[in-house]
């Protein structure tokens, strides 16, 4: 078992770890027993798993969040579909890690979130370290998937990822339509090129 780093309170996970993005290419793989059975599975912000056992597995060790996400904000008027807005008011007994830029929905954390949670928070101001640390040359932000795995490596943990498009063209979601057009805030070539170094450097296993 090992912290992950600059996470607070601390945030044990043991070495064994499926990390799940949310694209709909994982929809028919059958992957669901597989995932389930690593001993930590992350997942994040709304993705489900009531309905799609049998492709994403059904267990949660650590929900990941960001900001918009962590504050229960209504994004169906952008053209998300299936993205509930209090998806993670509903959430009980779970661990959640919030990660982002702005500290506001962390300080409102008790509101969002329901008591039987356990939360932590990454230290955003870290971020920089990660781009170092793996020659990430973009401004542009970080995707939390991109995020976590950096975290993951540099923790020591052993990490599968699942579910992440690494091919061009547009991202998909295996649970929800997503709008034509979406923000700009993220180099998504770059976080590809990222994951997929880490791959060939045998850092990490991406299951396809």
């Amino acid at each position: 078992m090992s912290n992950l780093i600059y996470a607070s309170p601390d945030l044990k996970l043991e070495n064994d770890v499926a990390i799940i993005g949310a694209s709909a290419s994982l929809l028919g793989t059958g992957f669901g027993e597989i995932i389930d059975s690593y001993s930590e599975v992350i997942r994040f912000n709304r993705s489900p798993t009531d309905g799609y056992e049998s492709d994403v597995g059904s267990k949660t060790t650590l929900r990941v969040v960001n900001n918009h996400v962590f504050n229960n904000n209504d994004i169906s008027s952008k053209g998300y579909s299936n993205s509930p807005k209090d998806f993670v008011k509903n959430l009980r007994d779970s661990k959640i890690l919030y990660v982002g830029p702005d500290l506001g929905p962390w300080y409102n954390r008790h509101n969002n979130t329901d008591p039987s949670n356990e939360l932590f928070v990454f230290d955003y101001s870290k971020v920089n370290i990660l781009k170092d640390k793996f020659d990430y040359n973009s401004s542009k932000n970080l995707q939390i998937g991109t995020i976590v795995t950096f975290l993951g490596v540099m923790s020591g943990l052993k990490i599968t990822l699942f579910g992440f498009d690494l091919t061009s063209g547009p991202r998909t979601h295996y649970y929800e339509d997503r709008p034509a057009t979406v923000g700009t805030c993220h180099d998504l070539s770059k976080d590809q090129e990222s994951i997929i170094f880490l791959e060939k450097n045998n850092l990490i296993k991406v299951k396809k």
